[in-house]
């Protein structure tokens, strides 16, 4: 389960370069590849705390709209997830973005478990000027049927990032998962927050990510460590 469209920015970071268009072309067409030691959503492993590839290609018009796809391996439901989203955004001269999207988590081998679900929701975001170039998010998620069936479900999020010298990044997060059918998902609602320090570096965004919830093993899918404290090392690339 991929995180939210322009948002959580930890599990890849694209670089675009227009592929098949002229430079003063409208459109571009990126592809983005990230190899990590875990994949998260929302603060839980998806690879039982294992190393994950993971890789997409994204469509953008400069007036704002966006669609893409994404997959990577997971350890339920196949072994596959594809992500297929699309929406509008943009960015205003006094420093505020916006993001109108929505995303089909998409897990084609489930064998009959529903584990598919589609999510919609807007983000804004502020862009401070001066040192470090602060800049903060709230998100939301709404998804009237959550995976595995469990129910409507909301998922509020904020994000507050600064940009530091030689092309370090420092990025905070926290998050707060509300399912209607706790029982059937898995687990209690759940609040999770990461803290993230990256790095550009000849062509590549290196990154280290601090991750956590507030669910203990009991609550976290019958006694299980994927909700746990972790530390996830990522390379990225743009192609």
């Amino acid at each position: 389960m991929k995180t939210l469209v322009k948002i959580i920015l930890t599990s890849f970071i694209a670089i675009s370069p227009i592929l098949g268009f002229a430079q003063d072309s409208p459109h571009s067409i990126s592809g983005n590849v990230t190899m990590a030691t875990d994949y998260l959503y929302r603060g839980q492993s998806q690879t039982d705390n294992n190393p994950t590839i993971q890789g997409g290609f994204d469509y953008a018009h400069e007036a704002g709209l966006y669609m893409g796809t994404w997959a990577s391996n997971i350890n339920f439901a196949g072994g596959l997830e594809i992500d297929a989203y699309g929406g509008f955004s943009g960015e205003l001269d006094n420093g505020f973005g916006y993001d109108l999207f929505g995303v089909y988590y998409i897990y084609p081998s489930d064998g009959g478990d529903n584990v598919s679900f589609f999510e919609i929701g807007p983000s804004v975001s502020y862009t401070f000027g001066g040192d470090f170039e602060p800049s903060v998010g709230v998100g939301f998620a709404y998804s009237d049927n959550f995976s595995f069936k469990s129910g409507s479900s909301l998922y509020i999020s904020g994000d507050l990032g600064f940009t530091l010298p030689n092309d370090f990044g420092l990025g905070f997060h926290i998050g707060k998962q509300s399912i209607k059918d706790e029982a059937t998902w898995g687990t209690p609602d759940w609040l999770e927050y990461n803290v993230s320090l990256s790095k550009s570096l000849m062509g590549l965004d290196f990154a280290v990510t601090y991750s956590d919830t507030d669910l203990s093993e009991a609550n976290c899918f019958g006694g299980t460590n994927i909700c746990d404290s972790t530390i996830v090392f990522s390379v990225s690339g743009g192609f």
